[in-house]
């Protein structure tokens, strides 16, 4: 069989971003396309399967403003308690240019580096980079020396997001990595599936932080082990206790196309928002839980799993979206 990767560019948002590709070159498989904006938060804003636009992508809103695409949702991914976490101890402010940041974090809207795509003989993957240090602005709520690497790679089943963190400083370095995927509708509500194979749903407060604890999904209306359509959910909600053997999804019934978010062990939570009347649903892998660092301090460490890297260390992981046609 013979394919062909290839990468090119696109304008968005007076900024350049690279588009990722692969030509199909027999029925089994479908073309391929993805695109990132590094220069806008690095965000993955297209997802096309075939004629199929997967992510999805609504250009009433900037790429920055975390409402659209793939954001990076990076140090603490969602909501943090009066915008301030702790840390063996130690409270700071989660602030970028004297602002307090309550939601989404600290990088989704900064310029990220970019390297030249590289092809090889299984796909092409593009490597990008943040180099956090005392110049940088996301150093002023996130205090530690590092540098974060995300790579994107293009295959003939679907793409990767990889990440690889590097301690640069001389303390331990505590993180969350999540990436808030918005996927297009494709059909009616009720031909748009979610499979999200977890034991739990975390309890919320008002304000939608979690208390610690842990609600069953056994015969309630949130149980998603099983595919639900999006438009019979009304979730802003964290799920964990992922079932190892089996895989999360997305199921678009009417044209039989299954996406699977498959990813390391790192990943242990999944946030699922499914606003109602809207054309898009999010479903997003998470390696901790919302307002993770203040639920660890508090002693929840096991419904939080906070990630840390000692100084000199790199953490790694991957999360895989892979699709299938099943008729």
């Amino acid at each position: 069989m013979r394919t062909e990767f290839y990468h090119t560019f696109d304008k968005i948002e007076n900024t350049t971003s690279l588009v990722l590709g692969y030509k199909a070159k027999n029925s089994r498989t479908k073309d391929l396309t993805i695109k990132i904006a590094p220069e806008l938060g690095n965000n993955l804003y297209c997802f096309r399967i075939g004629e199929h636009e997967v992510v999805h992508y609504d250009p009433q809103f900037s790429l920055t403003s975390y409402y659209t695409g793939n954001p990076i949702l990076y140090p603490i991914p969602n909501r943090l308690r009066n915008c301030r976490y702790e840390f063996k101890g130690k409270k700071r402010w989660q602030q970028k240019n004297g602002i307090p940041i309550f939601l989404h974090s600290l990088v989704y809207d900064e310029v990220w580096n970019s390297n030249e795509p590289v092809v090889s003989d299984d796909g092409i993957e593009l490597e990008t980079s943040l180099v956090v240090d005392e110049k940088h602005p996301v150093y002023e709520g996130f205090p530690f020396k590092h540098t974060l690497k995300v790579f994107y790679k293009l295959n003939s089943a679907g793409f990767s997001i990889r990440y690889e963190l590097l301690n640069q400083g001389d303390e331990e370095l505590p993180y969350g990595i999540s990436y808030h995927t918005f996927f297009s509708k494709l059909g009616n509500d009720d031909k748009s599936k979610i499979c999200i194979p977890a034991d739990y749903m975390m309890e919320l407060t008002d304000d939608l932080l979690p208390t610690g604890k842990l609600l069953s999904v056994e015969n309630q209306p949130f149980d998603l082990r099983t595919p639900v359509a999006a438009g019979d959910l009304d979730l802003d909600n964290c799920f964990t206790g992922m079932l190892p053997e089996r895989r999360v999804f997305i199921d678009y019934e009417n044209i039989a196309l299954r996406v699977y978010m498959d990813s390391t062990d790192d990943f242990t939570h999944m946030q699922v928002y499914t606003p109602k009347g809207r054309p898009f649903f999010c479903v997003e892998k998470q390696t901790c839980s919302t307002d993770a660092p203040n639920l660890d301090a508090r002693g929840f460490k096991k419904e939080a799993h906070l990630l840390t890297v000692k100084p000199g260390f790199a953490a790694f992981g991957n999360v895989d979206f892979k699709y299938e046609f099943y008729r």
